[in-house]
């Protein structure tokens, strides 16, 4: 049985290794230039592998692109992902309510994924190629939407179609604003996160007392 299974465990180290040496590829043409410039041969040429190898790993490039955005979506994630909505929110709004940017640097997993999405700088090419904004901000506005659009509707008391396109605007905001800022976390993109922070829970309280 052990000599049956060690091929196995081989093939998928081999697997894994191309797969990741392809996305890598595809990361380091990104800093050259535009994802619609790109093609599989460009691609292969860069990953110093053959188009058969590459169709035996992907259907397309749009197939790399998506698992790259996965794993960076999956870190923007992560920091917070054992919080409930509510939680999370309130302590953000606390902090902006404060106006304290270094409170905001230490509690920085309460910032949304649309707002750390580019946190590790391995994937940043992808969030600074204008001919990927829609559908990189589709992605995160997918990702986030089931979780947000309820807590919009119970805080704002607005009604889910509401609450779905002002999530809308948020993420698209977010995202550009972030992407002016080149994802850089320097003290200006702190306070901007919290001015964002400030003007976004101003407006929540106003949709509230309008409604009420």
């Amino acid at each position: 049985m052990p000599a049956q299974s060690t091929p196995a465990r081989k093939t998928d180290r081999r697997t894994i290794y191309t797969r990741n040496t392809v996305k890598d590829a595809l990361l380091e043409l990104l800093e050259q230039q535009p994802f619609e410039k790109i093609t599989v041969a460009a691609l292969c040429r860069q990953a110093e592998i053959t188009r058969a190898t590459f169709y035996l790993h992907f259907q397309d490039i749009n197939a790399v692109l998506d698992e790259l955005l996965d794993e960076a979506l999956m870190v923007a994630r992560a920091a917070s992902r054992d919080m409930s909505i509510e939680a999370r929110m309130e302590q953000l709004e606390d902090i902006a309510r404060s106006g304290d940017t270094a409170r905001l640097r230490e509690n920085e997993r309460l910032l949304g994924p649309c707002q750390r999405v580019a946190d590790d700088p391995k994937y940043r090419a992808i969030f600074q190629d204008a001919t990927l904004s829609n559908y990189v901000i589709h992605r995160i506005y997918t990702m986030e939407r089931d979780q947000m659009v309820p807590y919009l509707v119970r805080q704002c008391h607005l009604s889910h179609d509401e609450a779905d396109k002002l999530f809308m605007l948020i993420v698209y905001g977010l995202f550009y604003v972030n992407r002016s800022l080149k994802w850089n976390k320097d003290e200006n993109w702190y306070q901007m996160q919290m001015t964002v922070n400030r003007f976004t829970f101003g407006g929540y309280e106003a949709l509230r007392r309008g409604k009420s």
